[in-house]
């Protein structure tokens, strides 16, 4: 028997998503931060609000749950203290694009595509 999976569920307000797709359709969740995991970058968050009254609570998400959304290049090496980055990894509430050739791009890059997923 196929289990039936919940994409997310807001721990304050028990409001559940179940699917990804249902998930970044909500005008209620507002992506406002991505904490970077160095070590392990598929296990970097995204902190969404849901902006509901009586929630207004933030919830992580893991960046492997978005992971097949960049399908562009992925660089081998970090950049991370280089002159090269321009350190947006490392304050979480910085949602800008790197340009820098750098093994953490990709992440910013999905950050730009939900945030244009968010605008249409």
């Amino acid at each position: 028997m196929a289990e039936n999976r919940t994409f997310k569920t807001c721990p304050l307000c028990a409001r559940s998503w179940e699917s990804r797709k249902e998930f970044l359709d909500d005008g209620t969740l507002k992506l406002n931060g991505y904490q970077a995991d160095m070590e392990s970058l598929e296990e970097g968050l995204f902190l969404f609000t849901h902006h509901v009254e009586g929630c207004f609570t933030t919830m992580s998400i893991r960046t492997r749950d978005f992971y097949d959304l960049y399908t562009g290049i992925k660089y081998p090496e970090s950049k991370t203290g280089t002159e090269d980055c321009p350190g947006y990894c490392l304050h979480s509430f910085r949602l800008d694009r790197c340009d820098a050739p750098c093994e953490c791009a990709f992440v910013r890059e999905i950050i730009q595509i939900i945030l244009e997923h968010r605008a249409a």
